[in-house]
């Protein structure tokens, strides 16, 4: 539906992580489920950006840490040791699905752990704490190297009244309607409504609705009594139309043996001043983004 994918990032210098991962965020109000997680889901993308109209408020910048584990370890160690650098700072890290990184650098990276710093945390901020966890490059056993990236999410708010949102919310946790479309999202139960909440890759204009007509027919009612809204009515969004297009993937040149050295990016890390709402739960195939 697009050209090419998800957003400017921007490239720091690579580091090179330990302790256990810190647990979701505590939830309130809401249906829970142990299902898996898909990353591949939630997203539309393919090989272009999706189109998107439901910009402004509902889309925001967010810095990100995407670590290429050294080869035979595993990313629990890294994302401890970020986890605990993190807290130290009193910076609370979430999930986030490593297809908001644009293809120029999946391609070169399929990052076996991406964290999304909060809102209103910068590249810059990035960079530091990657730096306070893994030391300078190469330094850090178990770390081949660490992208920093900004990226563009969709901060979205779907919401629906309902006599029962408790029932709902576990209709659309069984029927998987949302977990299909979003992969992670959240729910809260407010006042005779349900509220759908997802901060993740961009969505396409035909995904979104396909959400809103899922909650509409659980609820029993059209789509258009479906409200979407950004998450948060403060900060700063991004109007899409002026969003240049995204890096494509590098062509290989002859006699490349398919590996890479990572540069350190120039490009503006961007900023974010998105908020989040209040207590929301994790739900079916899904974790709450966004803190």
């Amino acid at each position: 539906m697009g050209a090419a994918a998800l957003l400017v990032l921007a490239l720091s210098a690579c580091t090179g992580g330990t302790p256990p991962p810190a647990p979701p965020s505590p939830t309130a109000g809401a249906v829970q489920s142990a299902a898996p997680v898909s990353l591949e889901t939630g997203t539309d993308v393919g090989n272009g950006r999706p189109a998107v109209s439901n910009d402004g408020l509902m889309v925001r910048r967010r810095a990100v840490i995407a670590v290429h584990p050294a080869a035979g370890a595993g990313p629990g160690g890294p994302r401890a040791r970020l986890e605990q650098m993190a807290a130290a700072s009193g910076i609370v890290l979430s999930d986030i699905p490593p297809d908001v990184l644009e293809p120029a650098i999946l391609e070169h990276l399929a990052p076996e752990l991406i964290l999304a710093l909060p809102a209103g945390k910068t590249g810059e901020d990035a960079e530091k704490l990657a730096e306070l966890a893994f030391g300078p490059e190469g330094s850090y056993p178990g770390v081949e190297h660490v992208h920093v990236a900004s990226v563009l999410v969709h901060d979205l708010q779907f919401s629906v009244a309902a006599t029962d949102p408790a029932a709902l919310a576990r209709s659309v946790a069984e029927e998987g309607i949302l977990a299909d479309a979003l992969g992670n999202y959240g729910t809260t139960l407010d006042r005779g409504a349900l509220k759908v909440t997802y901060t993740g890759p961009l969505l396409s204009d035909l995904l979104v609705e396909s959400v809103r007509i899922g909650m509409a027919r659980g609820a029993g009612v059209k789509p258009a009594e479906v409200t979407l809204a950004p998450r948060s009515a403060t900060g700063e969004g991004v109007d899409m139309s002026l969003e240049p297009e995204p890096a494509p993937e590098s062509e290989p040149s002859p006699g490349d043996s398919g590996t890479h050295s990572h540069d350190a990016g120039s490009d503006d890390a961007g900023h974010d001043d998105a908020g989040s709402d209040g207590a929301t739960a994790t739900t079916p195939g899904s974790e709450e983004s966004g803190h």
